[in-house]
This record gives C-alpha cells, structure tokens and sequence, in this order.
C-alpha cells in the first residue's frame, strides 16, 4: 500500500517538474534576444515632464565639473545620460556607446550612472567601457532626483551654460544625437 502511495507522488513531482520546465521554456521564448532589441529600438524621444527645466544644480559632482565653468563654451550644449544598473534599456544604450567608442567616435557625452552599490555602478561602467567618458556613479540616484527631480532613466540631460535645457527620455544614441542637435525650434 505505501509503495502505491510513494509511487503516486513521485509520478506527481515527475509532472510538475516537467510542467514546470515546459513554462520556462515558453516564457524563454518570448523574451526578446539582444539581437532582436537593436533591431526593435525605438527611436521615439519624449521630453520628461517633471524634471526641473532651468535649473542650475546647487553642486556639480567632481566627475562632471568639467561640463561646465571655466574653459567651457557657455552656448555649447552638453548631453548627460543617465542609465540605472537594474534597467535592461540602459544596458542596451551603454552598449551603444560603447560600440561608437570602440569605433572611434568622440566622448561627447558623460554619464551618470544611477545604481544602489557603488560597486555595482563601478561594474556597470568598466562592463561597458564607460570609463572612456566622463561619468559619475550615482548612488541611490539622489544627485540627478534631488537637483534635477529625474527619476527615470535612460534619460538624457541637456545642459546649456550650465543649467537643464531639456530632459529627453530615450532609447536610441543615435536618433538622440539628431534629436539635441536640430536646431532650436525643430521637433
């Protein structure tokens, strides 16, 4: 009688093992390979709404200062990303700088890397070969929330003469290149 017993369940456990691993293999199915995310990268750009447009920020992290003050053209617009350690869409636009780098395009853009461990942020840069361009890890992300009230990333910071001119959120590198450097006006 116990063996019936014993042999019932295991016949039950020997099901929800392979139900469980036919679940996983659906689900792995449909996620979408990188591959498949650079051919589907939107290149829709949207301003965010609540970012502070105007604002000079009270400190500028070490790493940055030198976007602006002395020695910067004041009329020159400088982009800043911000990209999250936890954000799949933000592996995939450090990845796109990263390939630009690699082919020799310049560091025109710094990063702010928003992560909750420094470490992870340190990890994050050197992974994408972030460390090329200037960059500052964010913990917590409270530099860009408290001075600018982003909270969102990709983001894109466009500061002109120090102040935020326009707070973009993006996927694309390339279509937000096009996009800061339309002529004012433009959309």
């Amino acid at each position: 009688m116990m063996e019936v017993f014993f042999g019932a369940v295991l016949l039950v456990l020997v099901a929800a093992v392979v139900l469980l691993f036919a679940m996983l293999g659906e689900l792995s199915s449909r996620l979408p390979t990188e591959r498949e995310t650079a051919a589907d990268r939107d290149p829709a750009i949207w301003p965010l709404d609540d970012a502070r447009l105007g604002t000079e920020p009270g400190r500028w992290p070490a790493e940055l200062a030198g976007l602006t003050g002395p020695g910067t053209d004041i009329d020159a617009a400088r982009t800043v990303l911000v990209l999250s350690t936890a954000c799949s869409t933000c592996k995939d636009v450090a990845q796109q700088l990263s390939d630009e780098l690699d082919k020799g395009a310049e560091g025109d853009m710094a990063v702010v890397v928003s992560t909750a461990e420094r470490a992870r942020g340190d990890r994050f840069v050197q992974q994408y070969g972030l460390h090329r361009l200037a960059h500052y890890v964010d913990e917590g992300g409270s530099w860009v929330a408290d001075e600018f009230n982003v909270r969102m990333s990709p983001t894109a910071l466009v500061i002109r003469g120090g102040r935020l001119e326009s707070a973009l959120v993006f996927q694309d590198v390339q279509a937000l290149r096009t996009r800061v450097n339309e002529p004012k006006g433009v959309s």
